[in-house]
């Protein structure tokens, strides 16, 4: 037995686990308990929101992925036809032009005639200056044979005159007469491929002249 009287105090419940003590109202909510209860549905809160927001980067990520992924081998074989087809249709308009190169190139007409389709002149003459055939008592049509023969040649051919005994004499033919010292080397180029020895300057002349006689046959 206890030492003491049995008094009000020996009535009292024993603790429950949510009971910070006794000396408290009747009926009060355990705060400890009520703090406990919200801080942990918050901390859920926030737990389910992470997760979320992970959940909602990864699936945008992986979209991103997809969008940027290697096509499929059925893709890439339709890709490859595409780009052959491209090429053969491009080939076949090159062969094309090539052809028609070909045609105007070294070995077709323009080939034989030079680059651009037309004579080129001889060795050591070019067509810088012009060049006319006078006829000096040659036979008729001499001057006009004289300006093939000079056009063969590649020159730049002038319309071709007879030669004006009254006012301009009698001339030694055959003869190449040049205008300007600029002219020299070209006539002398030109008498050489005519096997003309004579060669002088009268700067009377507008062009270079080829003067042929009654020797021209």
């Amino acid at each position: 037995m206890s030492q003491f009287p049995h008094d009000e105090f020996d009535e009292v419940q024993p603790y429950r686990p949510d009971e910070v003590g006794k000396h408290r109202a009747p009926g009060a909510p355990p705060v400890a308990a009520a703090g406990s209860s919200g801080m942990m549905k918050w901390i859920g809160l926030l737990v389910v929101a992470v997760v979320v927001i992970v959940a909602v980067g990864w699936f945008v990520t992986r979209d991103g992925d997809d969008d940027d992924a290697a096509p499929t081998a059925d893709e890439q074989q339709a890709e490859d036809d595409a780009d052959a087809e491209a090429d053969g249709e491009n080939g076949g308009e090159d062969g094309d032009g090539d052809a028609e190169d070909g045609e105007n190139g070294e070995g077709g007409e323009n080939g034989e005639n030079g680059e651009n389709g037309e004579d080129q002149p001889a060795g050591g003459l070019s067509d810088e200056f012009p060049v006319r055939a006078v006829n000096a008592g040659a036979p008729d049509g001499s001057a006009g044979q004289l300006s093939s023969e000079l056009e063969e040649l590649g020159l730049d051919v002038q319309q071709s005159i007879d030669w004006d005994f009254g006012n301009w004499g009698t001339p030694n033919t055959p003869l190449v007469i040049y205008p300007s010292q600029d002219q020299q080397e070209l006539a002398e180029a030109v008498a050489g491929e005519l096997g003309i020895e004579t060669v002088s300057q009268d700067e009377s002349w507008a062009t270079i002249v080829v003067v042929v006689g009654p020797e021209y046959e």
